[in-house]
């Protein structure tokens, strides 16, 4: 029996309003971010980014 839930956790879109790093790698501000909803929010609550509208049918947005 696995541990491991069936679905993943739900993912927000955000976009960068202050520069951030994140494992070594740099993401300037207006750079758009799909994230587990925590991380996402957790960023929002420090003014480094905000909610964004669900991304357009077409390339992927970037995920972390």
């Amino acid at each position: 029996m696995s541990t491991k839930p069936d679905s993943q956790p739900p993912r927000v879109r955000i976009e960068l309003l202050k520069p951030h790093r994140h494992a070594g790698r740099d993401y300037q501000p207006g750079h758009y971010l799909e994230l587990p909803d925590g991380k996402a929010q957790w960023l929002v609550s420090t003014g480094a980014a905000r909610t964004a509208p669900a991304a357009a049918p077409g390339p992927a947005a970037k995920k972390e």
